[in-house]
């Protein structure tokens, strides 16, 4: 184990800290055990960031009690042998309280199942009310729209539907979608994303929206891409096999060309990943399993990977992603997932 990387039993201890202390901010005896905790060894100042950082990237706030107290503790020099920590209340004054490992579990549970339904039903209520079909975590739709076209629909993905005499328009509000659409040159079918815009006879193909990107893909036929909101403006025409990705933040445009069969793989269960950094990926994985997925480490969250991960085995998907970069998997709770650095 590297000397930056506590171990995932000092990481548990933390949140364990950290929790007491956002239940009872104002206790200066809990003040002073989280005091004595923090310098009987070094090892347990790198668990108390990591697990801080970890509450953040879970949306918390830092606690209110780690403040000049944590800072002076901080600064202290190398410490000498740890004060005894203060007895326990006993259990008739303060009411009887579940061992620390089972009150962590259980409050960290709590924690992310709250965090999750909160992502769960805040985003899709309102694309429920702005949608004609929404999937949820972990769900694939596969529907047959009124002019006989079918879409694949990916999880936590959501479009609108606007078909017409004149024209069938699909937005893509969230996720991915692929389709494959019955020809008929009167009515064009395009379906469109941030400002893109792919438009297609008759044809299969993928349109896919990240927090970053917006991408199209072709499996058979040809769509034309347009866009006016890019620097410059897409105006191309896309055959069998290429894909289209445009960066929204670095608001650049790259083509490639792929086998039709390394297209949308998640309608068949896996990840295909070229050249993405494990964010990315994890941005990915996220839509695939119930529950958060936290990186509590920057350099672990850039490392560029490429391979075919399984869908269907979500855990295992991560663990084969910061592997070969030196990460591990700690599962927090049932609903709580930390990718770290370390052995």
């Amino acid at each position: 184990m590297t000397r930056d990387a506590p171990s995932d039993r000092r990481l548990e201890e933390a949140m364990d800290w950290l929790l007491r202390l956002q239940e009872a901010p104002d206790d200066p005896a809990l003040r002073d055990r989280v005091e004595a905790w923090l310098s009987a060894d070094p090892d347990h100042r790198r668990a108390w960031d990591q697990a801080r950082k970890t509450w953040q990237i879970m949306g918390e706030v830092t606690p209110a009690t780690s403040g000049a107290w944590e800072r002076e503790t901080a600064a202290a020099p190398a410490p000498g042998p740890s004060p005894a920590p203060l007895p326990a209340t006993p259990n008739a004054k303060r009411g009887a309280r579940p061992p620390r490992r089972q009150r962590l579990g259980l409050s960290l549970a709590a924690l992310a199942a709250a965090a999750c339904l909160a992502l769960a039903f805040g985003p899709s209520l309102l694309l429920r009310l702005q949608a004609d079909h929404v999937t949820a975590a972990a769900e694939i739709r596969r529907l047959t729209l009124e002019d006989g076209s079918v879409l694949h629909l990916a999880p936590e993905s959501a479009i609108d539907l606007r078909f017409t005499d004149e024209g069938r328009n699909v937005a893509l509000l969230a996720g991915e979608a692929f389709f494959e659409v019955t020809p008929d040159a009167r009515r064009p079918f395009a379906v469109e994303a941030e400002g893109l815009r792919a438009r297609a006879i008759g044809t299969a193909f993928g349109v896919g929206l990240s927090a970053g990107a917006v991408s199209v893909e072709v499996e058979s036929g040809s769509v034309g891409v347009r866009s006016d909101v890019t620097a410059p403006p897409i105006d191309l025409r896309l055959g069998l096999g290429q894909a289209l990705r445009f960066d929204r933040d670095m608001k650049t445009t790259s083509l490639e060309r792929r086998a039709p069969g390394d297209l949308a793989t998640w309608r068949h269960g896996q990840l295909l990943v070229t050249d993405a950094s494990v964010a990315e990926v994890v941005e990915t994985l996220r839509r695939y399993q119930r529950g958060w997925i936290v990186i509590a480490d920057d350099r672990l969250a850039a490392r560029r990977v490429n391979g075919i991960y399984d869908l269907r085995d979500p855990d295992g998907a991560l663990r084969a992603l910061v592997h070969p970069a030196g990460g591990r998997v700690l599962e927090i709770t049932p609903l709580l997932r930390v990718l770290r650095q370390g052995s």
